[in-house]
Parts: structure tokens; sequence; C-alpha cells
């Protein structure tokens, strides 16, 4: 739903575009010296986006630290009069932010509190943690650590910027945000229809998610919020099995970390409450209660402002994916974008568009002229590429659906998860033994259970003590990391097979796209003893993995030819030749696998 702001919203609006583009003129001036200003201001613009509360929280922060800045200054300028007029009010500022009181208990707090800041603040903040904070491309997850990153890069700042924020902060708009004020009334409206229905909120950053935990639980005291800002994989999943439940709360609010490694596709409704710069972001937000298992038709709601900067540009984006999907006939019954379609623009869009540098020009471009021309030429030339990679996918000979085993098979892809854990485990004289029905347990070499855990999401919710075992699990994690970091030369094993000989290779492929994009997938490369390529073994290699185990076919020289001459060429030019390699980027491909197919031994 889109809507505007109110007449206070878009004063203060006004004056914080402003401060912003003066923030960045300066940092342009400075050069490379102004490149931490830069990568504040860029930060300070998506929180804004993200929600008014969040950008006050930050502004107040950063003038907290601007101000005890000043002190320290002045302390070893040996100006005291100076230095205790500002830590005063440096000690006033956090008695305000802390909510502490003016007793003997909120005095020490606060003096706790100085302490700490001026230690972090003498610290030298790292600028790639400013840059990745602010990086489009590095997603939700580094950009949630930026509202910390703000407040404490003060090395560098607006003249009179103190004063600057004082007048911010003055004209910040009183009563309840509008975007706030449509989500209640949404969710109002949800729950005249169905007053058990679960509601899943994201947003970006702290000051947000803080936000809407307050002002829900004060409008519908009944209902229930969860917020997740983080946390361990544990408490997570506790609190992903208190929203499940059906007397449980109504409503979870989280963040990018939050809503990691937790299932949600218990909700069908969803609302975007900010809009993250990178469309896919969106996409990856949707996917977590529309994925498999669902079984209603999700509901997402993007709350867009459609007269701030981010919201006209989502609304032009939006409607020039519609234009694109009704020229193609790629619109739903309900008139949407086809999903499949969105997917693949965006994902050729995001190589193609910085979107960084689009926001930021959008600030000096009050009419988005260029704005829209830019994102015009792009989504074409991403619909060109899509074309492009579709049309190579139709093309390649032999090419069968027969081959390919679905990805939804969920319980397959979970019974390797466990063959892997004993087979690894195993290697450090632990054992996985079974506890129960789906429920198993972890035996160390002394023969003590550490761990129980179950791959069945359900079992693992409703029983205390048991952990889900997935991807993301600790000891998963661990035990992936370990096999990884071997040699190639400690990878390799032979099968039988059918007489013929072959090899067949597995290469983890990273790609960093022009923008800073990541990508990662795992290619298979199958060929016969003298390079040519075997593509049917590439589709089996569950079944290869499987098979007794042979003496070796190759010889170590065998090895090195087939590899340099045959292999490393094959994977170029089979990366290139399906657009897997964008043109300005670059990738990095390891050996991560070596079977031998010979006769049994």
């Amino acid at each position: 739903e889109s809507f505007t702001m109110s007449e206070e919203e878009r004063s203060f609006y006004g004056k914080l575009r402003e401060y912003l583009e003066e923030g960045f003129a300066l940092a342009k001036r400075q050069g490379s010296k102004g490149q931490a200003l830069g990568f504040v201001m860029t930060i300070f613009q998506k929180i804004a986006a993200s929600s008014f509360a969040a950008v006050r929280r930050t502004l107040r922060r950063r003038l907290l630290m601007l101000t005890l800045h000043e002190a320290i200054i002045r302390d070893r300028e040996l100006d005291i009069d100076g230095r205790q007029e500002l830590l005063d009010e440096t000690r006033k500022l956090v008695h305000e932010e802390f909510g502490l009181g003016d007793d003997a208990v909120g005095r020490g707090s606060a003096e706790a509190i100085l302490a700490d800041l001026k230690v972090r603040l003498l610290k030298k903040l790292d600028e790639e943690e400013l840059a990745l904070a602010s990086d489009t491309a590095s997603g939700e997850f580094a950009a949630a650590a930026g509202e910390e990153a703000v407040a404490m890069a003060v090395s560098l700042a607006l003249p009179e910027e103190r004063l600057r924020i004082r007048e911010l902060l003055d004209v910040f708009p009183a009563g309840r945000e509008t975007k706030v004020d449509k989500l209640l009334r949404g969710l109002g409206a949800l729950w005249q229809q169905n007053p058990n229905e679960k509601v899943v909120i994201f947003a970006t950053y702290l000051g947000t998610v803080d936000l809407l935990g307050r002002e829900i639980e004060a409008a519908y005291p009944g209902q229930g919020v969860v917020v997740l800002r983080g946390g361990d994989h544990g408490a997570k999943l506790a609190a992903e099995r208190r929203f499940k439940k059906p007397d449980g709360p109504r409503v979870l609010v989280c963040t990018a970390a939050g809503r990691e490694g937790i299932n949600l596709q218990f909700a069908r409704v969803l609302f975007n409450f900010d809009l993250p710069w990178n469309p896919m972001d969106i996409e990856q937000r949707i996917g977590r209660i529309h994925r498999y298992g669902q079984k209603h038709t999700a509901q997402v709601y993007n709350l867009v402002l459609s007269d701030t900067i981010e919201g006209r540009i989502f609304l032009m984006l939006t409607d020039k994916l519609l234009e694109i999907a009704k020229t193609l006939g790629k619109v739903d019954e309900h008139g949407n974008v086809a999903e499949d379609l969105r997917t693949q623009i965006l994902g050729q869009l995001s190589e193609r568009l910085t979107y960084d540098k689009l926001f930021r020009e959008a600030l000096s471009d009050p009419e988005l002229r260029r704005t829209k021309q830019e994102l015009e030429a792009a989504l074409s030339n991403a619909n060109e590429a899509r074309k492009v990679v579709f049309e190579l996918f139709q093309d390649l000979d032999g090419f069968s659906l027969d081959d390919y085993k679905p990805f939804a098979n969920v319980e397959a892809g979970l019974d390797r998860v466990l063959t892997f854990l004993r087979a690894s485990l195993a290697e450090r004289g632990w054992q996985v033994q079974r506890a129960g029905d789906e429920i198993f347990d972890v035996v160390d070499q002394d023969g003590k259970a550490v761990l129980r855990f179950s791959t069945n999401r359900d079992l693992a919710r409703d029983n205390e003590g048991v952990e889900l075992m997935g991807l993301d699990h600790p000891l998963m994690v661990e035990e992936l990391r370990r096999w990884q970091g071997l040699v190639p030369e400690e990878i390799g094993v032979s099968v039988e097979g059918d007489g013929s000989r072959a090899v067949v290779s597995w290469w983890m492929i990273e790609v960093r796209g022009r923008n800073g994009e990541h990508r990662a997938h795992v290619q298979p490369l199958a060929v016969d003893p003298y390079g040519k390529r075997i593509v049917q073994l590439e589709h089996n290699g569950d079944e290869i993995l499987r098979r007794p185990v042979t003496r070796p076919v190759l010889s170590y020289a065998d090895r090195v030819r087939l590899l340099r001459e045959h292999i490393e060429p094959m994977l170029q030019r089979h990366l290139h030749h399906r657009g897997l390699v964008p043109e300005n980027g670059g990738y990095s491909a390891s050996l991560i696998g070596w079977v031998e197919i010979g006769p049994a031994a």
C-alpha cells in the first residue's frame, strides 16, 4: 500500500535531505579522506527510509558521540573549562538517551556508560565496517550494523554538525508515524476477519523493530508480540516455538539477523515495513514465508511512502516490471508480475545497477528524471539478458528434465544431512545414536551425549532440549568447514563403475558481480580419461558417491594433465556460456570433490 507523509514528516524529511546532501558534498570535496563521511551519509539515508524513529535514535546517538569526541579534543588541548562543559552536556545526553534517573543509581549508571563510550570512541573505527554497513550489495545483515557504525564514526563531521543535528531533532514530527498508523490499521482489519491470524513484520534496523514492538503492544495489548533482533540459534528457536503455538503471540517483528535460521511458513501474512534498496532483499524476505510447506497463499503488504525517494523509486520499478510482464504475458490471475519473471529480471538488474549510487544521486534529482532514465536503461538490459539466458537453456543439446531430481525433495536432503554428520563425526571418534523416532544423540569419544537433535522442525520446536539440525546449526557449520579446509590432494576417491573409466569433479563457484553482490553454487563436471564430457554422470552424484570403493584409475600425472588440459578450460567455457560469470565481475573456483570411476577391484 502506498500513501504520503504528514506535513510534519514532510518538513522533517526535507531538512534531513538537506543535511544528507551537505554531507555527501563535503565527502566528495574531501576525496579519499571524506570516504568515511560518505559511508555515514549513505547509512543515514537508508535508516531514514526505515522509520523516522530509527533515524531520530541514530541522530541522538551521533550527537552524543560528537559531543564526547569534542570533549576529548578539548582535553588534549588543555582546555579544561571547555572539556568540562562538554562532558556535562554528554552526561545529560546519556541520561536522556538511556532513560536514567537523576539519583545516585542513575548517575552511577551514566558514568559507567560514559566510560564505556570513551573506550569505544578512542578505538579507531574500521572503515571497512562502515563500507560494509553502507553497501547495498552486502545485504540486510551488514546494513543492520549501520546504526552503531554511524554513531561512532565522528572523526570527520560536517561544520557545526552538532548544531545541525539539534535543529533536526527540534523539528522531529510529534505523534504516531504515518507508516506505523497504516500498519496498525492493517493489523486491525486482518484481526477483524480472523482474530487468530499470525503476522510477520520485517524491518532492517533495530530502532524500527523496537518502535514496532512498542506500538503494537500498546495498540493491541491482548495479541502479543515477539521481537527478534538476532541472538543465538536456541533463543531464536524458542521464539519460533512461542509464535507457532495457537495461543502464542500473533505478531513476530524481526530483522534479517533475527529471521535467519527460523521457519515462518506457518504464517501467511507478511508486512515489509521498510524497503531495502536492493529489491532482491525483498524477494528473500518473502521467501521466508512463501516456501516449501506453506499451505496457504502468502499475503505480502509493502508499506510505501510514495513521496519519499525510496518510495518513488520502488513504485517506478514496480510499474516498469508490470509493463514488461504484460508485454510477455507473464501476469498472474491477481494482476501481479509472475514470480519467476520478477526474480529473473531483478537478479539481472542487480548486476547492472549500483543501487547506492542510484539512491544517493536521487537526493539532488527532485523530479527523478535522471533516476528514471537510468532505471529504464538497466531494466531493458536486464530483460534482454534474461532472454539470452533463457534461450541458452532452451538450446542445450540432450537437455532432459528427467535428468534433474526435484529440489523440493526435502526429506532426501535431510537424510543427506544426517548421513554426512554421521560420517564426519565418525572421523573424530564420535557417534550419532538414535534416541527416539527422528530424534538423535551426538555421543563423544568418552561416551557422553553432548547434543540431542532432530531434522524434523516440528519435533525440535515442540520438545525442549531437542535442537533443530540443519545446514546453519553450529555443529554442522563446524563439520562442513573442517572438510572444506582439506587440500585438493586429500579429497579424491575411486569407486566401481560399469567397466568404462571416468572422472567426476565438483567445484565450488563463488561469483562477485560488478556491484559487489555475491553468489555461490556447486558445479559438477564429468569427463572420460581423454577429456570428453559425460553430462549424464553429472546428475548422479549422490548415487556415484555410494558405490563401492575400488583401486585408483589414474596416475598422479594423468590427473594433473586431465585437470589442466581439459577440466579447467571446460569449466571456464561452461560458466561463460551459461552466463554465470558477469562481464565486469570476478569469480573463484575451488575443487571440492574428485571421484574416479573404474572397474571393480
